[in-house]
């Protein structure tokens, strides 16, 4: 069965653009001669829990044989798996009884990543993959594997011929500066010969985390969060193994190693936060160790990953919004992390964005990163706070919440005591007291944290109380706005602006701005007026 699909980009003929590329074309080539290994791990992976129940019943021979079925399986899927770069588009040709055509026209490749796991690098191989929109969640051609040196031509060949294709500045595509001197009006797949694609391009580092940093970044983010999660199932550990116990009391004390003064219980606590937080700090090792942003032309490289190394490359022509996070915790030391949404991945969730997130940096380093992304867009300009309505509107909205949570609360209690499985005292009331200031103080500190400003060609909003976030929004990125209200907002005269804009991700809003305002600010997102 084939599928075949160029689209309007996708012209075809020997002369016409985007026909194959020189240094990579040639006709169809088949994918390294390790694929075979890789392919075989794949299907060894999925086909885990019958292994297991084979080895279990210790009949290795059939193990044996499965192994290797799975590896003259694997052999066969390399040699019926080729692909070109031909047609204006890249074709993968695959199935073993099914033969399956898939075209990625060039114009439509969103994203161009290396992949490289401990295998890959220690047999001196990459993982290719490319991307289009609305590709879902899985990479629409994915070369597993080619030498690292071919991966590296087809990504900066691939790139090349979008640039070309999309009217984007040569120096966007892999082959930089010097193929756009050379070749600045040859139609693609007549790239000047002079021009080595596979030379790396010069680039220029704008950030670079230590170690130190990438465990920072683990320990004051959601990672932290996120180890409690691990940490809650581990402590159930004896209900996995129902002989652990009695193994650990026959070899300890528990009377011994109970801690029953202060300082005990104080060694216990420390040593809990130890591993807590080593947790998080190991996992964001395993993400983001070695984490650089680069600049290279009009792209975005972003390279990080302890075990799998990923290399990831945005031209900056995608970039939609920025977000900067800052979480109370990383406020208080001066830290930040920054958000990069892309066009091109539709859906909730835009994955690019975790790919090219920022773990952590100095708050000092935002705006100059900011500029780096977003020409124009630093420093944040001063934020404009809400009108007072808004004030009054937040604060009833946390004094509610509040007391829904405390009726909750009460009415648990007073279940407990009509059964006489709790006596709760009357004096246990005015607990209401601090808990509602706490509330109304919740509601001022959410009103200061919105906010919003203008400046040419961006538009700034901020929200968050725990997590503010600051979003930076290119105008000419917009793709719609709309202002909402709820009939809460309308008797306050308040409404929210939604800015709509290419790919996943949140949508940008400025909140609980006057009526007039969010009108005025929807008139300047659409182009209608100056900033």
């Amino acid at each position: 069965m084939r599928s075949e699909d160029p689209g309007p980009g996708g012209a075809t003929g020997p002369g016409a653009p985007g026909g194959s590329l020189e240094g990579v074309g040639g006709g169809p080539r088949r994918l390294h001669v390790l694929s075979p290994v890789f392919f075989a791990v794949g299907h060894a992976w999925r086909l885990w829990p019958v292994a297991l129940l084979v080895a279990a019943r210790r009949q290795l021979w059939l193990l044996v044989l499965g192994a290797l079925v799975l590896l003259a399986w694997s052999t066969i899927e390399w040699l019926r798996r080729t692909y070109e770069l031909e047609s204006g588009a890249l074709r993968l040709e695959e199935g073993v009884l099914a033969r399956k055509l898939r075209a990625v026209p060039f114009d439509r490749i969103q994203q161009v990543d290396l992949v490289r796991k401990p295998l890959h690098r220690l047999l001196g191989v990459a993982t290719l993959r490319v991307e289009t929109a609305g590709g879902g969640s899985a990479a629409e051609v994915d070369l597993d594997v080619v030498t690292l040196d071919e991966a590296r031509a087809l990504r900066a060949s691939l790139l090349k011929a979008k640039a070309r294709l999309t009217g984007a500045p040569a120096g966007q595509a892999a082959a930089g500066s010097q193929a756009a001197a050379l070749g600045g009006d040859t139609a693609v797949g007549q790239v000047d010969a002079a021009v080595d694609v596979t030379a790396p391009r010069a680039e220029r580092v704008l950030l670079r985390l230590g170690l130190g940093e990438v465990m920072l970044a683990g320990i004051t983010g959601s990672r932290a969060a996120a180890a409690l999660v691990v940490l809650g199932p581990i402590s159930q550990a004896s209900d996995w193994f129902p002989g652990l116990s009695d193994w650990l009391f026959s070899r300890f004390d528990p009377e011994a190693v109970t801690p029953t003064t202060p300082a005990a219980f104080a060694a216990v606590a420390v040593l809990g936060a130890v591993v807590w937080l080593g947790l998080a700090a190991a996992s964001s090792v395993v993400t983001d160790y070695g984490f650089t942003l680069a600049r290279a032309g009009n792209d975005l490289v972003v390279r990080r990953g302890l075990l799998e190394r990923r290399e990831a490359v945005l031209p900056l022509a995608r970039l939609q919004v920025v977000r900067i996070e800052e979480s109370l915790l990383r406020r208080a030391l001066g830290l930040a992390s920054i958000r990069i949404q892309s066009a091109g991945r539709a859906g909730g969730s835009d994955q690019t964005a975790s790919r090219l997130a920022i773990p952590v940096l100095q708050r000092a380093q935002v705006n100059r990163v900011l500029e780096e992304l977003l020409p124009g867009a630093a420093p944040v300009p001063r934020l404009r706070l809400p009108p007072p309505a808004a004030r009054r509107r937040a604060v009833t909205r946390s004094v509610i919440v509040a007391t829904l949570v405390m009726a909750a609360i009460a009415l648990l209690l007073w279940w407990l005591s009509a059964l006489d499985v709790l006596a709760v005292p009357v004096a246990f009331v005015v607990v209401a007291v601090p808990v509602l200031a706490l509330a109304v103080t919740l509601g001022l500190v959410a009103y200061r944290h919105l906010g919003h400003a203008t400046r040419e060609g961006f538009l700034y909003a901020r929200v968050g109380v725990a997590i503010r976030v600051t979003t930076a929004v290119p105008v000419a990125k917009a793709q719609s706005g709309s202002v909402r209200s709820s009939p809460f907002q309308r008797r306050a005269g308040l409404a929210t602006l939604h800015v709509d804009i290419a790919g996943g991700g949140p949508t940008p809003r400025v909140h609980d701005e006057s009526e007039a305002t969010a009108e005025r600010l929807l008139h300047v997102v659409l182009g209608r007026v100056g900033v």
